[in-house]
């Protein structure tokens, strides 16, 4: 179970996505809001951790006039996705390293305190945690390898998802997304073993859905609901002129599932 966002710089710029109206299973959204100190302080973490060329590209890609992006969006039934798995098959490629959850900032503090990378690598870190998210992190050498958030309020996911997708966190659903892995330690097994832990803790709180999304040209990490048996429930369509933005969604049959 996990959430990918198509462009790094992106969906770190934007929170709120305005009124929704309804037309036969899709909706529409429009917003102007941005977040000027997140998107920079994003841009130096991809500068620090992958260099001035990934950043250049993004930051042409986020400059572009127009965007259109289509997503898969997913659902995951968490008693049904853990049943059965051991964290023994889920383990990474790599022996000496260090998992913690963060829920809160004194937690985050405690790690920066052990001299473990938390604060100077994630970008609105405080701001996150204080809103209802929870970070799932690998650390090896005290230098972060994997991170993936959950969202737990409306407030959370707006902090790293820009896409408006519906999910009712009153009624026990969640939100899993901003999942980066350090180019360092890719190929690790990091975010299966990182998904894993984010099941577990989601089933021992009886929280019943997960959702996210995933871009449906970002081909790589499209295997990752297969292992947990995740349900593709929609497709959404993102459309950005300028500063006009639009969201659409065309719920798919019940019975459609990742191949």
């Amino acid at each position: 179970m996990m959430g990918y966002i198509p462009n790094k710089l992106a969906c770190f710029n934007e929170v709120g996505m305005g009124k929704r109206t309804k037309n036969e299973g899709k909706s529409m959204i429009t917003s102007k809001m941005f977040r000027p100190t997140v998107l920079f302080n994003r841009a130096k973490q991809i500068y620090r951790t992958e260099g001035l060329t990934p950043l250049l590209r993004q930051v042409l890609q986020f400059l572009k006039p127009f965007q259109y992006r289509t997503h898969y969006l997913y659902e995951t039934n968490i008693p049904e996705a853990f049943k059965g798995k051991t964290e023994a098959e889920c383990m990474p490629r790599i022996q000496n390293f260090t998992f913690r959850i963060v829920a809160t900032n004194e937690e985050a503090d405690e790690l920066e305190a052990e001299g473990h990378e938390f604060r100077s690598q994630i970008s609105n870190s405080r701001q996150n945690l204080d809103k209802g998210a929870v970070a799932f992190c690998t650390f090896i050498d005290k230098e972060l390898a994997h991170i993936g958030w959950l969202a737990m309020t409306e407030e959370a996911k707006k902090m790293f998802d820009i896409l408006p997708y519906k999910i009712d966190f009153a009624k026990n659903e969640v939100h899993t997304g901003g999942v980066w892995t350090n180019p360092k330690y890719r190929r690790l097994r990091l975010e299966t073993h990182c998904s894993f832990k984010r099941l577990q803790f989601l089933n021992e709180r009886h929280i019943v859905t997960g959702k996210y999304a995933i871009a449906k040209s970002n081909v790589a990490p499209q295997g990752g609901p297969v292992r947990f048996g995740d349900r593709t429930y929609a497709e959404g369509r993102y459309l950005r002129i300028l500063w006009w933005k639009s969201w659409k969604e065309k719920l798919l049959p019940p019975e459609r599932t990742t191949q």
